[in-house]
Parts: structure tokens; C-alpha cells; sequence
């Protein structure tokens, strides 16, 4: 695409979010009664969500208020070795699931126990795949109808807070964390991160953060030079955007163009990280662009 049509596109900076939450939800009046919660929380031999086993998990079932009906606790012995950086990050060794069922053993009793309430984990992008590749071993089914993730939970609730851990989450919140990386503890916790979210009238199952805009959000103001993999990725989506050159790579005189035009900056390189969020946003309106123009020259 022509330099000049691509600064016509972006004669002014893009707008500031007009929000502080980076997202959308609705409230609990708006959104159907669910039959309740099931929060999960796992201890595994290591973070491969493909490979991985579960050595431990909990399991709190509550009604769509947030109050308890239910706990479950488990050791699993896993059919592979439990790494020695595993067990110093949850303390189980081999020897304290030698004893222990195999996920196989318990998997339609804790699948009965999930039944259809909403699934909620701290990081539910790690935890749902991983309970659910341990079903597919077991030959059982899981794919919960809707779920809701307390760490985007407050990532949209606190976008700014320096992070959100489960045990930052949890001091910040006034929330008693006892032995964090242990199963039982963990899902307490989380349990109660769900009930804040519930009293803030917030029906956590219909959460959507907007990454990107969570990103522009804790990028404001932030003059620490962007990383090399930002930098990596505005050259990715400049592609995508159409800034290529007849031989098909990047026209780095366009993307200067447009950093320039955005930024405020010719050093492309140099760009911090609150100046690099904002060239994604200008990109990612070309790429829409590009996308609408495309279409209707198909049509």
C-alpha cells in the first residue's frame, strides 16, 4: 500500500481508551442464571498442557450466589515421573502419590461433581486444557458451556495493578492465601476472587477482556524501550498491513512513515513501550482496512 495512503489513513494519533476496563461483562440481572460454579485448581508434573499430568486437585462447587455445596480434594498418581522442579514448586513427590488413584480411576466421579456449572480457574487458558486432555485420556468428554477466568477477571477489575497472581490478587484484596501452589489452598482463594467479582455485580462467565487494549492501557506513560519481540511484532503486522515491497518484504521506509506519524519518532528501533502500542493500534486499523477493501473487491 502507498506510504501516502497509509499517513491519510492516520492523520491524527488514535484516540485514548475512553474506559478504565479493558473489556466488556455483563451484569448478573443481564445474564442467564447459571447453574453454578465449579472452581478447579490443579498441581501437575509440569506446564506442557499436551503431556503434562495432574499429581493433585480441588474442586469447590457453589451455587450461582457463590456460597459452597461442595469440596473435593485429591492426590493423582500420574503415569510419568514427577520432575524434581515440579515437586519444589508443589511439594509432591513420587512417594506421596504412590498410593494415589490414577486420573482414570476418578475421572467420572469428578466429571459427575463438574456436572454443568460454569468453570472457573485462576488461568483457566492452562487449567481447562489440561483437565480436559486428562479426560480425553480417561475417554470421557468435558467441554464445559461457558467458563470464567479470574485472572481476567481482574485484569479487567484492576487493569494497572503491577500483576495478577493469584497471591498478588489476594493481598491487594485483603484474601487469606495459605501454602500457595498447593491445590486446596489455591482453589479457596480463587473461590473467593469469584465471590468480589460477583458482589461487584459482575457475572464473571461473560467476561471479555480486550487483550489489546488491556495492553494499551498498562503501556500508558510506560517510557521503558519495547522489547525486541514487540518490535519483531509491529515488522509482523506492518506486513500484514500491506507495507510490503514489490519482492514481498517489509517497507520499512512506510512503517518509519507511519511511526513517525503516530509516535512522534523515526527510530523505529528505539521506540518505547507506550509508543509501540500505539503504532499496534494504527496498524491494527490498516489490517481492517486492508480486510474491508479486500471484501469488497471480491464481491
Amino acid at each position: 500500500m502507498p506510504v501516502q495512503l497509509v499517513l491519510d489513513l492516520f492523520a491524527s494519533p488514535p484516540v485514548e481508551p475512553s474506559a478504565d476496563r479493558p473489556g466488556v461483562a455483563l451484569d448478573r440481572g443481564g445474564a442467564p442464571i447459571p447453574t453454578g460454579y465449579a472452581v478447579f485448581d490443579c498441581e501437575t508434573t509440569g506446564t506442557d498442557t499436551t503431556h503434562d499430568e495432574i499429581v493433585s486437585l480441588a474442586l469447590i462447587q457453589l451455587d450461582q450466589d457463590g456460597v459452597e455445596t461442595e469440596r473435593t480434594t485429591r492426590l493423582v498418581r500420574p503415569t510419568r515421573e514427577i520432575p524434581a522442579e515440579a515437586t519444589a514448586v508443589h511439594g509432591i513427590s513420587a512417594a506421596d502419590v504412590a498410593d494415589a488413584p490414577f486420573f482414570s480411576d476418578i475421572a467420572s466421579e469428578l466429571r459427575a461433581r463438574l456436572g454443568d456449572s460454569v468453570f472457573v480457574a485462576h488461568n483457566v487458558g492452562f487449567d481447562l486444557p489440561l483437565l480436559q486432555r486428562a479426560f480425553e485420556r480417561a475417554g470421557i468428554e468435558y467441554a464445559p458451556d461457558a467458563t470464567a477466568c479470574t485472572l481476567e477477571a481482574f485484569r479487567l477489575l484492576e487493569p494497572l495493578a503491577d500483576n495478577h497472581r493469584l497471591q498478588s490478587i489476594c493481598e491487594r484484596r485483603d484474601i487469606t492465601l495459605e501454602g500457595a501452589h498447593e491445590a486446596l489452598s489455591d482453589v479457596l482463594a480463587t473461590a473467593e476472587l469469584l465471590r468480589v467479582v460477583l458482589a461487584e455485580d459482575i457475572a464473571p462467565e461473560t467476561i471479555e477482556l480486550d487483550t489489546s487494549a488491556y495492553m494499551r492501557l498498562r503501556s500508558r506513560g510506560d517510557t521503558r524501550p519495547a522489547s525486541e519481540p514487540q518490535i519483531r511484532r509491529l515488522f509482523g503486522m506492518a506486513r500484514s498491513a500491506g507495507l510490503r515491497l514489490a519482492d514481498g518484504s517489509v517497507d520499512r521506509n512506510g512503517v518509519v512513515a507511519l511511526a513517525e506519524r503516530v509516535a512522534g519518532t523515526t527510530d523505529v528501533d528505539s521506540l518505547t513501550r507506550a509508543q509501540v502500542q500505539d503504532v499496534y493500534d494504527a496498524l491494527e486499523e490498516l489490517i481492517e482496512q486492508q480486510a474491508a477493501l479486500g471484501l469488497a473487491a471480491s464481491g
